[in-house]
């Protein structure tokens, strides 16, 4: 059995065309398919008891949608084998992953052990990419609450607007066991657990998740003006080159406290009225999973069609399945669970 969870409201809606090409593509090889909206599931402790029968969980959703699922099950058995498309906006998770083949679902299970964790506010989550305060969570506010859909040049544009309304403070970082710092003018500190942040802006080079170490990246006392040219080159990781302006640290555990409330942002999810933050990274075992047949989903191979990463899934031409798609219905697939496109709840976004 594979269970297929969506969510409907990932990638501006495009997500709900790749379910219905995956479902008809894993029923024509003989396999047994349920197929449900991640935003219908209230009790997420029941449903994983109750469906650690299945063979395999294949999560079609961005990066906001594994952080939202890794923190619901955190602390429960699961049994099945998980693996995830290249299905969000951002993708930043999956693009950090040493992955050889383009066209595959990805086996990240192992990948979701051990997880980093951050606490704010009397609230701790766990976290798959980074977590960014000041500058870097006011550009996701200002994204996630935008009326455009969004995109790289949606970023962008919210990048400039952030630049214009966000004002420097004053940050005290403490870096593991070292003695604290106090940052004038900090523009934005972000604590990285991979490369990628903002839809493949690679803010930390070096930052690797199969390591033991975070990477702490500080942008401080640097003109405005000259942080707007600056910023295109972050994804190609040449900011680092101001070293001035630019400071990356390696650390296990990061303390910082704001001289006043500010945005934060973790995944790409934005909160607002933070005045302090401490993350902590355990050393662990280094992750090993072997990115060969056994890792990628066996449909990846027998039809390309059904995953493409880099545009939106093109129908095949199949009668039934293009009015499946129009109609958003599964009532001719052996009875199965319908697809809702729930645009209305977002718990799990």
């Amino acid at each position: 059995m594979h269970l297929i969870l969506y969510n409907p409201l990932s990638r501006n809606g495009k997500n709900v065309k790749l379910v219905f090409k995956l479902k008809s593509s894993l029923i024509r090889e003989g396999k047994q398919v349920e197929v449900i909206n991640i935003l219908n599931i209230e009790d997420i402790e029941d449903f994983i008891y109750s469906h650690n029968h299945v063979s395999k969980i294949i999560i079609i959703g961005g990066d906001g949608t594994l952080n939202k699922l890794v923190n619901a099950i955190r602390g429960l058995e699961v049994k099945p084998e998980i693996y995830l498309s290249r299905a969000g906006t951002g993708n930043d998770f999956i693009r950090s992953l040493k992955v050889k083949k383009k066209k595959a679902f990805i086996d990240i299970k192992k990948y979701l052990e051990n997880l980093p964790s951050v606490t704010f506010n009397d609230e701790e989550m766990l976290f798959l990419n980074g977590v960014g305060s000041g500058l870097d969570g006011h550009v996701c506010y200002l994204l996630n609450n935008s009326n455009n859909r969004k995109s790289k040049g949606n970023y962008f544009k919210n990048a400039i607007k952030a630049f214009r309304e966000f004002k420097p403070l004053v940050s005290r970082v403490k870096i593991d066991d070292q003695e604290e710092m106090r940052i004038d003018k900090t523009w934005f500190v972000t604590v990285m657990n991979s490369k990628y942040f903002g839809g493949g802006m690679k803010i930390a080079p070096k930052a690797d998740r199969e390591s033991d170490y975070l990477n702490v990246v500080i942008i401080k006392k640097i003109p405005k003006w000259l942080l707007l040219l600056i910023f295109p080159t972050i994804y190609l990781g040449w900011h680092v080159i101001f070293n001035k302006y630019v400071e990356i640290y390696q650390a296990n555990s990061v303390e910082v406290n704001f001289s006043r409330l500010t945005y934060l942002q973790i995944d790409g999810e934005d909160y607002q009225d933070v005045g302090s933050m401490k993350i902590y990274k355990k050393k662990n075992e280094k992750v090993e999973v072997e990115l060969d047949e056994k890792a990628v989903l066996d449909v990846s191979e027998t039809n390309d069609d059904v995953i493409d990463n880099d545009i939106e899934p093109i129908p095949e031409s199949d009668d039934k399945l293009e009015e499946e798609i129009v109609s958003h219905k599964m009532e001719n697939e052996e009875n199965s669970t319908e697809v809702k496109d729930n645009n209305k709840d977002s718990e799990l976004e």
